[in-house]
């Protein structure tokens, strides 16, 4: 039985956000409180997974003493002493090894630069997709990235959504791209696809929500200046009070709001006549968020939906557009963790109001990479109907 079935026994009414012409303060407090209370499940399920971690900076996670390195300044991934091989397998340059965990600063800095790499190669031969940062004008910005022929193919385009936590755009799940290949952790294989079957792409980057990641790189100088900043004194020699600086990105303050500008600012000006979106985890609460507040725009170009172990619910509150938009078979589907074959037919959701398959993998990080060629021939078949 997957999550989504055990759920549905349950005597409860899951939270949901009411459709509104936009996000308000209140729906903006519960959503981040419903974010960041799935990303620390994810998280805490991860850790069990893949590590022993008691916690102790002086220990790696095979009760080793270790060297104390401070690892916020590494800017590549070989001064961790690691590379890509040609699998997409992260390894030792010394030793060919599997990744090891020392703390949690050098396995959050790594990550954040394999986020670059990944970002890179989208960029890059043969994918080719073009950074935009947003908003435009502004000093705290966030990157998404879109095909080349975006704001020209005029048939199809496909929409990339991400679950919350720690993952950045590009990529489905963190621990994956570290712990086992690009192939399983990166959307990387997704793109591949979408280019060969001659789909316009956006990759959105809903977790992107505070400017930080520009200052990193850029070195130095602009970390020597807000030092300076915050230890300016006045006249007598005594510490002045420190200004607060807001950080958050406009538009972007949480991951629904980014869903709603990137829809204004991007998909709404995409002259693709049909559009088909893939989210995964938390990225279906946000495209419920979407089809609630964008429904009636949206309707005549979105044929269909592709979830992999999303978590998101419906409720009364849920619009009537998006309720039958998932009830339809033919255009919403939800790919779940399962110990069932590849795609094997799970029934209707009805915590989720949309028909759910099994994606051949037991593990939520494993699910997007698990069902993706089922989930691109149900894309395809719906641009048929």
């Amino acid at each position: 039985m997957s999550d989504i079935e055990k759920e549905e026994n349950k005597d409860s009414s899951p939270p949901t956000t009411p459709p509104t012409g936009g996000p308000t303060k209140n729906n903006d407090i519960d959503d981040d409180e419903k974010e960041n209370k799935i990303e620390r499940s994810l998280t805490e399920n991860l850790n069990k997974r893949f590590y022993n971690n008691n916690n102790n900076n002086s220990n790696n996670s095979n009760g080793e003493e270790i060297e104390d390195i401070d690892y916020k300044n590494f800017k590549t991934i070989k001064e961790f002493g690691y590379y890509y091989n040609d699998k997409g397998e992260l390894r030792s340059i010394e030793g060919e090894e599997k990744f090891k965990f020392i703390n949690q600063q050098q396995y959050d800095r790594l990550g954040d630069i394999i986020v670059k790499t990944i970002q890179n190669k989208m960029k890059s031969e043969p994918i080719n997709l073009e950074e935009h940062w947003i908003p435009k004008g502004e000093t705290n910005q966030c990157n998404i990235f879109t095909s080349k022929d975006f704001f020209e193919n005029p048939t199809k385009l496909m929409v990339f959504i991400n679950g919350s936590g720690a993952v950045k755009s590009g990529q489905w799940a963190r621990s994956l791209c570290i712990n086992d290949t690009l192939n399983t952790g990166s959307i990387l294989p997704y793109l591949n696809d979408a280019i060969s079957n001659d789909f316009s792409i956006i990759v959105l980057n809903p977790n992107y929500n505070v400017f930080e990641e520009r200052i990193i790189e850029e070195g130095e100088e602009q970390k020597e200046k807000a030092k300076e900043e915050e230890e300016k004194k006045d006249d007598n020699g005594k510490l002045l009070k420190k200004k607060r600086v807001d950080n958050s990105i406009k538009g972007s303050e949480n991951s629904n709001n980014h869903i709603l500008t990137v829809y204004d600012e991007f998909i709404k000006k995409s002259p693709a006549k049909e559009i088909v979106i893939v989210a995964h985890s938390f990225g279906g609460v946000n495209t419920t968020y979407l089809l609630d507040n964008r429904g009636e725009e949206i309707a005549d170009r979105l044929k269909s939906i592709a979830f992999t172990d999303s978590v998101h619910s419906l409720s009364p509150k849920s619009s009537s557009f998006t309720k039958s938009f998932f009830a339809d078979e033919n255009k919403t589907k939800n790919w779940v963790k399962s110990d069932k074959k590849l795609n094997t037919d799970l029934g209707f959701s009805k915590l989720q109001g949309c028909n759910i398959a099994s994606s051949g993998h037991r593990v939520h990080e494993f699910t997007s990479s698990a069902c993706r060629v089922p989930l691109f021939q149900f894309i395809l078949n719906s641009l048929k109907k």
